[in-house]
């Protein structure tokens, strides 16, 4: 029988890289979730298969796919992930949470507002507390900068997700392009970010949903952190150029480069290291030459295996 999309359940995507401890609780509690049908796809770019989730496969085989790729990035596995889904609502959690049995239940109910084309879940960190924004989820254009907040207890409408936990559509994905790839670079920063503002510019709103919620642990290693200073801020410069080059008026662009440099000489004057300087310039030179390319996007063939 000819493989086709189910319009009625979610598929939860999970990308994992070397957190196996912290992935075997994650699909624990998505296991149990209220949705139904529900699919749980894993995308493993770990060293070696994750035993735990071949486990579960093999007791969950209608609930659980699994699959172990030779890449490595968010944006890729992203990609790979919602063009594998079984069904049109995709959801994005990362490896490292604990969530009630309604998370993803109340992403599908948010999803099918009239016009939302993403939703942002509630977000509680135990480890980083931090206070409430007046503007949270919001997108400041002048600096280029993603307000959090995403522990507010009220639904609203607002400029972007958090990649922990957000979902959208699988045909809003075919529609604006997938996750730009070109943002896989250290950290992949910035990357969900730029998907939201796509997805506003094609005419679609981001909703926040509270009841969404999710405990993100904040895994202290691997997965895609990048902890060399160097080689992070040229990320960061990387992709925020990428989306000020796209996303800003002409005259909101100086202010916005502005603010990477300050960014620069804080991280270069705190590390001790004038590496970081030239390391941010190189980052924002390319990646706001980058901005004025299209988006790109994998087209992965479906595997079946």
């Amino acid at each position: 029988m000819p493989w086709r999309l189910s319009t009625e359940g979610a598929t939860v995507v999970v990308a994992t890289l070397n957190r196996e401890e912290y992935l075997a609780n994650t699909l624990l509690d998505l296991l149990d979730q209220d949705q139904d049908p529900i699919e749980i796809l894993i995308v493993d770019q770990s060293d070696a298969p994750s035993r735990a989730s071949l486990d579960m496969q093999e007791r969950y085989p209608d609930k659980i796919t699994y699959h172990k790729v030779t890449f490595r990035g968010l944006p890729l596995a992203r990609n790979f992930g919602w063009q594998n889904a079984r069904h049109d609502a995709i959801v994005y959690v990362d490896d490292d949470i604990r969530c009630g049995r309604q998370l993803v239940s109340q992403h599908t109910v948010a999803l099918r507002k009239k016009g939302v084309g993403v939703v942002a879940g509630g977000i509680e960190e135990p480890n980083r507390p931090r206070p409430m924004p007046r503007n949270m989820g919001e997108f400041v254009r002048w600096t280029a900068t993603p307000i959090g907040g995403f522990d507010s207890k009220q639904e609203r409408y607002i400029d972007q997700a958090r990649g922990c936990n957000f979902s959208t559509w699988k045909r809003v994905l075919e529609e604006v392009g997938g996750f730009d790839e070109s943002l896989n670079v250290g950290a992949a920063l910035y990357e969900e970010l730029e998907y939201c503002l796509r997805v506003k510019k094609a005419g679609y709103g981001v909703f926040f949903s509270p009841n969404a919620r999710l405990t993100h642990l904040i895994a202290p290693d691997n997965g895609c952190r990048v902890p060399d200073a160097v080689k992070y801020v040229h990320s960061y410069a990387h992709n925020k150029s990428v989306v000020i080059r796209r996303y800003l008026t002409w005259y909101q662009k100086p202010t916005a480069l502005l603010h990477i440099g300050k960014v620069a000489l804080a991280y270069s004057w705190a590390n001790k290291n004038p590496l970081v300087v030239p390391s941010v310039l190189s980052g924002t030179v390319r990646g706001f030459a980058i901005g004025a390319k299209p988006v790109q996007c994998t087209q992965w063939p479906r595997d079946t295996g």
